[in-house]
């Protein structure tokens, strides 16, 4: 078997086959064995009939069942070969058999379709670009104090905002208790603003082993339908206060909880590490911008098939999603009051246009052909894996291998991005005063901001 590629109308594929006469002769010798006891002839013992007399009661039954193998496995292996990503169901257009007796046979399937590019490099993009401030890196610090809060037991004062304490609390409706309204040995920092309102403030003043009742009403709204703008009893009793107790930010601290023996030195390696994070969200932004770009400028006919692609992997995306916060996706759909068909609608538009920026960013990267070290697929794996808290060979062994493929393509994409984006000036547009501030990120710009 032989077989030539031909695409045709932008978006329709065409497998020309040819299969030789003896591979035909020999597929039909093999069905009319397996298969003749299936075609009973008076006068014969099933298995026993011979070929001719079986074709003449039931017509050219082993060639026909022969050309429809021969189609089915040679489309399967064109598919194992070669890379043509059928969008649609193939079927066989056309089948006879040429003067030297060979089967001739044609297969189509819709593909993604051709597009015109146009100019996609030396273009001018607007893009946000974040600024590291140094309120930034007190935040973070600040934050890491706050981690190292240890609490202290207070002996001899009543309870006051901001303290961490252990209560009992049994809470009535028209004198019956209801759902989650009762704890005992509860951990609550006062202030949180976690109980309804009026329930923390009531605790203020209240002293170790003290009781009494807080009379109080559920707001509304509220997540409870059934309790919603009713009045509630909540009877109380405290077991015990502490206050909390951040670290000052001293040498001392740094030196406990990090590898560094001054405030300065630390400062400076957050500082860097928040860089390093920036530096990388903002390379984001600018190559997502530069995406949107240049999707933006290409019209492309998407068709249903090439749409509903995408639209059933959005699907899938919300399924896993729902499905992490243990919820079907069935009953989503009943909670909402949608029907699936609804649902669908309203990922159109999503799928559209996921459907054409993959077109077009797949035809750049075929144009630019930049080639994806092992190296920098590794690094793109050690990432991924990241982000499921596993290390790169967990994350393998877990997926099988199977996520390899679209990492690879990720990889490639970011990096002919990257190399289309060095002939793009980024008009970049600062935060604060909406002005756009031109950077160039050809070469000769690049060496002047180093020199400046």
């Amino acid at each position: 078997m032989s077989y030539t590629y031909e695409k045709i109308d932008g978006n329709k594929g065409v497998l020309h086959f040819v299969v030789p006469k003896e591979e035909v002769n020999a597929a039909e010798v093999k069905i009319y064995f397996n298969e003749q006891k299936k075609y009973p002839v008076p006068g014969f013992r099933r298995g026993k009939t011979p070929r001719q007399v079986i074709e003449r009661y039931y017509g050219p039954v082993f060639r026909e069942r022969a050309i429809n193998e021969i189609v089915q496995s040679s489309f399967t292996e064109a598919m194992k070969t070669g890379d043509y990503d059928p969008l649609t169901q193939a079927h066989c257009t056309s089948d006879k058999f040429a003067e030297d007796g060979s089967l001739v046979f044609d297969i189509e399937f819709e593909v993604v379709p051709d597009i015109e590019l146009g100019q996609y490099t030396g273009l001018t993009v607007d893009v946000y670009q974040e600024t590291l401030k140094e309120e930034d890196v007190d935040v973070r610090i600040e934050r890491e104090r706050q981690r190292h809060t240890t609490f202290e037991p207070v002996t001899d004062r009543p309870i006051m905002i901001g303290d961490r304490i252990h209560l009992d609390y049994a809470g009535t409706v028209e004198g019956e208790s209801f759902e989650g309204g009762s704890d005992e040995n509860a951990v609550l920092e006062v202030g949180s603003g976690r109980m309804i309102k009026g329930f923390e403030e009531g605790l203020v003043g209240m002293v170790v082993d003290e009781e009494k009742d807080l009379h109080l009403t559920f707001p509304t709204p509220y997540h409870s339908k059934e309790l919603e703008g009713k009045d509630v009893v909540f009877h109380v009793k405290i077991r015990d206060i502490t206050k909390p107790n951040v670290p000052e930010l001293n040498d001392d601290f740094v030196s406990d909880i990090s590898e560094f023996s001054t405030v300065a030195e630390y400062r400076e390696n957050e500082r860097q590490k928040m860089q390093k994070v920036l530096d990388e969200r903002n390379e984001s932004a600018r190559l997502d911008a530069l995406a949107d770009q240049v999707v933006e400028n290409v019209t492309v006919e998407i068709s249903p098939a090439l749409r509903d692609r995408y639209m059933e992997q959005l699907l899938n995306q919300y399924k896993r999603e729902l499905s992490a916060q243990g919820v079907e996706l069935d009953q989503y759909l009943q909670m909402t009051g949608m029907t699936l068909e609804g649902f669908k609608s309203q990922l159109v538009p999503q799928a559209e246009l996921n459907a054409k920026t993959n077109v077009v960013l797949d035809a750049i990267i075929e144009k630019e052909n930049v080639e994806v070290t092992d190296e920098m697929f590794n690094d793109m794996l050690s990432k991924v894996a990241a982000s499921y808290r596993v290390s790169p060979e967990d994350f393998e062994k877990m997926t099988n291998g199977q996520m390899d493929e679209q990492i690879r393509h990720d990889v490639k994409l970011n990096a002919t991005l990257r190399k289309v984006a060095e002939s793009t000036t980024f008009n970049i547009l600062d935060d604060k005063s909406g002005e756009a501030l031109t950077e160039d990120r050809s070469a000769d710009s690049e060496e002047k901001a180093d020199q400046e």
